[in-house]
């Protein structure tokens, strides 16, 4: 693609161009009209955040496609050719026609048809947003609602979902992202680990405490190993769980000390904050396919998703990180959810 070839360049005729256009891929011609607008192959990889032989093999696929070499590599980085020229006016009116689609109540594109399907970080998933279902569902009420879950955060994408949240932001250009807040993490324990244990006051406390230690693919983060250091954290960990949802009732039932969000004491008191200076924050993104930006349901679950991380009535979900001892009865109230009846003691 960028080297010299002998494949000619062929007639650059923009009707016939545009006729060749309808057996490309579109994500392909998506792509190439974002790196036609740097100079570089590297710089765009960087820019794009698409490795540069990803560019290499997705650009050289629309060139076997259109039968044509769109760019030319020289000392001063990438040109493109008299047909890459044509491509491009073609790519830019077929992205321009693509946003002026109208939001009507006919414009319903989804991945599944009759399905609204989202994907979501486990442990969001499971605690915060299956509660939430039936009001997704009540917007929806024509769709079959689909809520699936992962811990490790590189299937969390709009590939095969509608709608993806997770705490990595995706960089795919075809892929729009937004950022909705942030997931605080510190220890906690349950009361009546805390009576037979003591409480940790520092890091030089938690000699002779046990912890638990949720471990599955692709989940990036250890608080223990991070604060402690591996070996110490090592001699700590006496469980290991695979599941957000394990490991709160290994808390909860008193096996140990373990790194929960700050939000699970707005639906329970059977677990408490421990008094240790540790805390993880994590970007919670959305993101969806940038095709399906107009459509009604979509935009639906949106609106659904930024109510239900609104910061400004669930404050745990801010930038600042706010103790869960702060949360208020009012906040504590509005999440008590039919699911979670059997966690909730009292008021927090």
């Amino acid at each position: 693609m960028l080297q010299s070839s002998a494949r000619p360049v062929q007639d650059s005729d923009h009707g016939q161009i545009a006729a060749l256009l309808n057996r490309v891929h579109w994500d392909d011609l998506h792509l190439f009209n974002n790196l036609s607008s740097h100079p570089s192959l590297r710089k765009a990889s960087g820019a794009l955040g698409v490795s540069p032989n990803t560019l290499r093999t997705r650009i050289d696929r629309l060139e076997r496609t259109l039968d044509t070499l769109l760019f030319r590599r020289d000392r001063e980085g990438l040109k493109l050719t008299a047909a890459g020229h044509s491509v491009l006016q073609v790519a830019r009116q077929m992205s321009i026609d693509s946003t002026a689609i109208p939001l009507g109540a006919g414009n319903n594109s989804l991945v599944t048809d009759g399905e609204i399907r989202i994907c979501a970080s486990e442990g969001l998933a499971t605690f915060w947003l299956t509660p939430r279902l039936p009001e997704l569902k009540a917007r929806l009420p024509e769709l079959v609602v689909a809520l699936d879950s992962y811990a490790d955060q590189s299937l969390i994408h709009p590939k095969q979902h509608d709608i993806a949240l997770g705490f990595v932001r995706p960089h795919d250009p075809d892929t729009i992202a937004a950022r909705l807040g942030f997931v605080h993490m510190i220890p906690f324990a349950s009361a009546e680990y805390l009576r037979r244990k003591g409480h940790p006051q520092s890091l030089d406390d938690v000699a002779g405490h046990e912890c638990v230690q949720q471990h599955a693919t692709g989940l990036r983060y250890d608080a223990l190993g991070m604060f402690l250091g591996e070996e110490q954290a090592r001699q700590l960990v006496t469980i290991r769980v695979g599941s957000s949802y394990s490991l709160f009732w290994a808390v909860a039932s008193g096996v140990g000390i373990g790194a929960l969000p700050t939000y699970i004491r707005s639906f329970s008191r059977r677990v408490q904050p421990v008094e240790l200076p540790i805390q993880l924050k994590f970007e919670i993104w959305m993101s969806y396919n940038r095709m399906a930006r107009h459509s009604q349901p979509v935009r639906h679950a949106i609106e659904w998703l930024r109510e239900a991380f609104d910061p400004g009535l669930y404050p745990w979900f801010g930038e600042h990180f706010v103790h869960p001892d702060e949360f208020t009865a009012s906040h504590a109230d509005s999440q008590v959810v039919p699911l979670f009846d059997h966690l909730i003691d009292d008021p927090v």
